[in-house]
């Protein structure tokens, strides 16, 4: 018996010692099959991460409020996205750091019903949104307001299903919503549905923000340059490897279409930041929509909740500089 116990006190041992050798777990997740997250299933699936010394687990977690709350709640140690939601939570108390962002500007569609012509056509009509109020459904509220609408009384709002698009494809498919927003490649398919796509916004926005908790921030700032790095170096790959990203964009959206694929991977192309660094004008257009609900958000500056000390010290070393030699 002594034996065994000496023996199952080795293997514990040497089990431990090679889990703290080896790859450090991170959890990490984001919360649609959107344009903004690309770049981290590229990272996901061609083991960058692991390059650089981290077991990065990718959660797809349906929604905003679910990621923020998750991260909040520590059952993931990152979020990718649900940039509105952050904002939010900080207002409400939350301790959380924004680190970098995947793009500064944001590409929208309002998708309708082949029936609607205008979007004054909406009064009356239900509109689709995913669980919670993310900047899609602020969108949608400032779209409607800049048309001379007011949408707590002229539109009825329905969350429908689980915060993936598929749902509100079907929805508007099969007629239970009248229109919702989408970012590709979700509008793409749509149409390809026979809805309309009624109008396009482009915005200058914070996409696929890179949010932690202020104490994995001060526990693991060398994980978090870790993840940053890698997060880097799957931009480029994506940037320079199209046939390989569209299969990898394919089997996470789950299409086979590779014309939607394509639509997808030119959108993100375009807007990726290489160096994640946020603009002053989109984190001032992310406080702005957070206001409609929060005024307080107002008196928030471009820099407040951001430490890009990170990335200041990952642009120093040089390592963009050789990704892209």
């Amino acid at each position: 018996m002594k034996r065994y116990w000496l023996c199952s006190l080795f293997l514990i041992a040497v089990l431990f010692g090679s889990r703290s050798a080896g790859a450090q777990a991170f959890r990490v997740g984001f919360p649609s099959l959107a344009t903004g997250f690309a770049p981290s299933w590229v990272a996901s699936d061609k083991g960058i991460w692991k390059k650089h010394g981290l077991d990065v687990e990718l959660i797809f977690l349906r929604g905003g409020s679910r990621t923020v709350s998750a991260l909040i709640g520590g059952s993931v140690d990152f979020i990718i996205g649900s940039d509105l939601g952050v904002t939010t939570a900080i207002l409400q108390g939350a301790a959380l750091t924004r680190v970098g962002v995947t793009t500064n500007t944001l590409g929208y569609s309002m998708v309708t019903q082949p029936n609607i012509k205008t979007v004054r056509d909406l009064k009356g009509k239900i509109v689709g949104i995913t669980p919670g109020r993310d900047a899609a459904y602020a969108r949608v509220v400032k779209l409607l307001r800049d048309n001379g609408m007011d949408a707590s009384k002229e539109v009825t709002f329905l969350s429908v299903g689980d915060g993936g698009p598929a749902a509100r494809v079907a929805a508007l498919s099969s007629g239970v919503i009248h229109a919702t927003m989408f970012t590709p490649p979700s509008d793409m398919i749509s149409e390809k549905a026979g809805m309309r796509i009624l109008t396009k916004i482009d915005v200058a926005n914070v996409g696929g923000g890179l949010n932690t908790s202020t104490a994995i921030l001060q526990k693991s700032r060398p994980q978090v340059l870790r993840f940053l790095r890698g997060y880097m170096e799957a931009i480029q790959y994506m940037k320079t490897h199209k046939d390989e990203s569209l299969k990898i964009f394919s089997k996470y959206v789950r299409n086979p279409d590779l014309g939607i694929m394509a639509y997808l991977y030119d959108e993100i192309s375009t807007r990726v930041e290489p160096g994640l660094r946020p603009q002053a004008e989109a984190v001032r257009a992310l406080l702005d929509l957070a206001a409609q609900d929060f005024p307080q958000a107002k008196r928030l500056t471009e820099k407040d909740n951001w430490d890009l000390s990170l990335i200041d010290e990952i642009q120093k070393s040089g390592f963009l500089d050789q990704l892209y030699k």
